[in-house]
């Protein structure tokens, strides 16, 4: 997957010099979780894609690249990724819709789709999908995420979370969070949310989820694509 990853990052020249190339953006992660009694820090790379196959249809591609990278518990530290494939309709020059596929290998026994819709009209940004699973009856998710932008530069952030696993419980967060776009390619944020996680017999627990972020648009037209960060 690594190799994967390099060779995206090499070829975004040539993509974005291809027929039917909409654009392309990296974004770079710091999260930590704290759940009171345990802390995780991690750190993420996101790679996404798009394509107009002319007229209102498109795709899009996303890889997602994790190291678990501290821990306030002696447990052995993970290196994870994922892999997300979008069909996608421009409805309007405002609203796009899509049908997304998903599988990683954090949550091994789950590989999801979803319906999702991204509303941009002036400073508003709004992202939201509901997904279940391919394969196991005990996954859904619904997700949520607006921007909305002041100026040319600072924005303000909320966000919405929820995966159900069924028996084996569920976990959601609640976030708010702040951005600044330093230029046309770059766009630094900080998103604080408050999560509860239910760990099925193993109990419940509540706390707090930090992310610190650096995005990189990679040409074209990166807020049309679709910001779905699947291993957070």
């Amino acid at each position: 997957m690594r190799t994967t990853a390099v060779l995206l990052f090499t070829l975004i020249p040539t993509l974005a010099a291809a027929q039917g190339f909409e654009g392309a953006v990296a974004d770079l992660q710091y999260q930590k979780y704290d759940s009171g009694s345990f802390e995780l820090d991690s750190v993420e790379g996101h790679l996404d894609a798009a394509w107009s196959f002319g007229g209102p249809f498109g795709a899009q591609v996303g890889l997602t690249l994790g190291k678990e990278i501290d821990s306030s518990d002696d447990i052995d530290l993970q290196q994870y990724n994922g892999l997300a494939a979008h069909l996608t309709m421009d409805a309007t020059d405002s609203l796009r819709l899509g049908v997304m596929a998903l599988i990683d290998n954090k949550t091994p026994d789950v590989a999801f789709y979803a319906a999702e819709a991204l509303y941009l009209a002036g400073p508003l940004r709004v992202e939201g999908r509901i997904g279940d699973s391919l394969d196991s009856d005990d996954y859904n998710l619904l997700e949520a995420r607006g921007a909305w932008t002041f100026g040319s530069a600072l924005s303000a952030r909320a966000g919405y979370h929820y995966t159900d696993f069924g028996a084996e419980g569920s976990y959601r967060v609640l976030s708010l969070g702040a951005g600044y776009r330093i230029n046309d390619g770059m766009e630094v944020y900080a998103d604080l949310g408050r999560h509860k996680t239910d760990a099925g017999i193993d109990g419940t627990s509540k706390g707090e989820v930090i992310n610190l972020g650096v995005r990189f648009g990679l040409g074209g037209d990166s807020d049309r694509l679709f910001s779905f960060q699947p291993l957070n």
